[in-house]
């Protein structure tokens, strides 16, 4: 993507203000990816979608960073019953008050090789002839390849016109829950059937579970969301960035990898190593 460009790495945390400031000399653009969807005792979601944020905005505004891109998520909101999503729009607004020339990039959810979403799903699918699905399933998503999000963000790093803005990017289909359930299924060569669970039957095993296994296949947060839109404009990458991205369907062979004793192991909380290190 910078062919011309070296690559210098510095490694310390979003949560430790020395290391970052240090990161920042002679930086004149920062992509901000950092973000959890799953929070645990020590790492909450104000603690980095929100602190984390702030803490590498104010280095870079120290530093006098001239573009701050800070990668949230479609449904960013200002409703605190959405924990997840709401932290993700308190870290919108620590950049947008904090003085930076910024672009905000919501996309939708992303697909590819360690895409922990799509490996659950599978992980579903090769274990079960039925396949349990909270609520209707037809909330809508628009999945885009992470290598298409990665292109974005290197085409935003020059763009003036984006300063000041918040862009939501999708793939080019709009697909539900449903629907990628089928995808999935006909990609592993199997045939499988919903069980469609009115949501709020799900909470408390769903809330059990939490307790005892330390990555739940869904979360209580995470059913919160089921019915928060997840789609951006149709055409809105063409349009924006001037480019096609790829399709879900005939780009999601890594789940071929997700094998019956993996799906086991991802119920049980436990992402596979070859699955997960990509």
């Amino acid at each position: 993507m910078f062919p011309d460009r070296s690559v210098e790495v510095h490694y310390g945390s979003v949560t430790d203000p020395a290391a970052l400031a240090g990161s920042m000399y002679d930086v004149e653009v920062v992509i901000h990816l950092v973000g959890i969807i799953r929070k645990s005792r020590n790492l909450t979601y104000d603690l980095i979608n929100r602190q984390g944020v702030a803490n590498v905005a104010a280095a870079a505004k120290e530093a006098g960073v001239k573009h701050f891109i800070q990668v949230s998520a479609i449904g960013a909101t200002n409703d605190v019953n959405y924990t997840y999503l709401y932290s993700k729009w308190k870290g919108e607004q620590e950049v947008i008050n904090s003085g930076l020339p910024y672009t905000i990039i919501r996309p939708s959810i992303m697909f590819g090789e360690g895409d922990e979403f799509l490996d659950t799903l599978a992980g579903l699918v090769k274990t079960t002839p039925v396949v349990p699905v909270a609520g209707s399933g037809r909330n809508r998503f628009q999945p885009i390849a992470v290598a298409d999000m990665a292109k974005c963000l290197a085409l935003a790093v020059d763009r003036e016109d984006l300063k000041g803005k918040t862009v939501e990017i999708g793939g080019p289909d709009q697909l539900s829950y449903n629907g990628l359930i089928t995808l999935i299924s006909r990609t592993l060569g199997k045939r499988r059937f919903r069980l469609h669970v009115p949501t709020w039957m799900m909470y408390l095993p769903t809330a059990m579970i939490q307790k005892v296994v330390a990555r739940p296949p869904i979360t209580t947060d995470q059913l919160k969301m089921i019915s928060i839109r997840n789609v951006a404009e149709p055409g809105i990458v063409e349009e924006t960035f001037g480019f096609t991205p790829r399709a879900l369907e005939g780009n999601i062979d890594f789940v071929r990898s997700v094998g019956f004793w993996d799906g086991i192991k991802i119920a049980l909380g436990f992402m596979p190593a070859h699955l997960r290190d990509h």
